[in-house]
């Protein structure tokens, strides 16, 4: 009886697993397909690596978020910048290979003179904070102790370049471009390599600290 029981129920089983399999791919995809932005790379330098990572966002920080952020960070300082950056809607995800994502709380970008792009986004979390094994650092670099993340990335013209982040960075308020950035990017670590962006910097995709549509 047990076994007939079984065996009724398998096929309904099965059902219910597809359906929920269906369920969730859908909702990855409509994620992706209504995003502003996406950008894929392969971290280097941390524990875990060679690990992939993506970022989808939904939209870009507006003026006034951005000013909030920024004014925190400067005239306030980590601690503060970390309560204010928490508060902030979501506006994309990050994806590691850790069972879960974290939420861009902030997202920056702009032009440079080569034609390339800079982008800056930030999470109220470290990377590896769902998975302690990785995303720490490896080699003589030291990591610093921030309770959250920020990355910085460069393109050229052809949407494609490296980044680096708060983990081997110093995290600062950037006056001239009124954003929050990471202090002596050149000289810093890289943590992502191969980046890649679907489309050119400056692309329509791509306005300096406007939401999506605007």
């Amino acid at each position: 009886m047990k076994s007939n029981r079984f065996l009724r129920r398998g096929p309904a089983l099965t059902v219910l697993v597809a359906a929920i399999l269906t369920a969730s791919m859908s909702h990855v995809h409509a994620q992706t397909k209504g995003t502003v932005a996406n950008f894929t790379a392969t971290a280097v330098n941390v524990t875990g690596a060679p690990d992939p990572l993506k970022i989808d966002l939904l939209r870009w920080s507006t003026d006034a978020e951005r000013e909030q952020i920024f004014n925190a960070l400067s005239e306030k300082g980590e601690k503060e910048f970390l309560s204010v950056l928490s508060k902030q809607p979501t506006l994309g995800y990050i994806w590691t290979s850790e069972s879960a994502g974290y939420s861009v709380r902030y997202a920056y970008q702009t032009t440079t003179p080569d034609g390339g792009g800079r982008v800056i986004v930030a999470t109220d979390k470290p990377l590896g904070s769902w998975n302690p094994q990785i995303w720490k650092a490896t080699g003589t670099a030291t990591a610093n102790p921030y309770e959250f993340t920020v990355i910085e990335i460069r393109l050229n013209r052809r949407g494609t370049g490296e980044g680096k982040s708060s983990l081997f960075a110093k995290v600062t308020a950037d006056k001239a471009a009124k954003t929050v950035a990471l202090e002596n990017y050149t000289a810093a670590t890289v943590v992502l390599k191969e980046v890649k962006a679907p489309q050119k910097p400056g692309a329509a995709t791509l306005q300096t600290g406007k939401p999506a549509g605007r």
